[in-house]
């Protein structure tokens, strides 16, 4: 069966709309790692260093604000983060008095997560540090680039959820 795609280093190694890829660094999922990557070590940093937070206790913080009263299992998916790494995430957050377990609203029987007073305050102060730097990295590109650029990432999130639910 050939080769569907050329990977012996020819010049026009294309496939569908990939642009040409001459190797891994040429691969669009390879380029949007490698932004993540940066990114979230520039925010572990200053994650870290100014609300001492690690980067997954802020993401979770920031999911519970923006769908509270939510259960942990829909942290999860949002998050797309391990149950077990959630579950410590969680513990140190109580820990910390920025989360607290409710009854849930939907359901008396389930526990749902929001914030304290702690908390909320702290996600103010770490979000308007969040668009601050969002707003260093878009530097480079035009309004009009960004708001492109926003539109396809949502539709390659939607796009990859799906494939991932629908994996052989």
């Amino acid at each position: 069966m050939p080769d569907e795609f050329d990977t012996s280093g020819a010049s026009d190694n294309r496939r569908g709309k990939h642009p040409v890829a001459d190797g891994i660094e040429d691969v669009i999922t390879f380029k949007l790692h490698t932004l993540c990557v940066i990114q979230d070590r520039s925010a572990s940093q200053w994650a870290d260093s100014m609300f001492d937070l690690s980067i997954a206790s802020w993401r979770v913080l920031a999911v519970i604000r923006a769908h509270q009263p939510t259960r942990a299992g829909d942290v999860a998916e949002i998050l797309l983060m391990d149950k077990s790494q959630l579950s410590r995430v969680i513990k140190q957050l109580t820990a910390a008095r920025l989360i607290v377990d409710t009854t849930d609203p939907n359901d008396g029987r389930a526990v749902a997560l929001k914030l304290t007073a702690k908390g909320t305050t702290l996600y103010g102060r770490v979000m308007t540090h969040v668009l601050e730097r969002n707003e260093k990295v878009l530097a480079p590109l035009t309004v009009e680039e960004v708001g492109a650029f926003d539109a396809i990432l949502d539709k390659l999130i939607v796009h990859s959820r799906a494939m991932l639910e629908h994996r052989p």
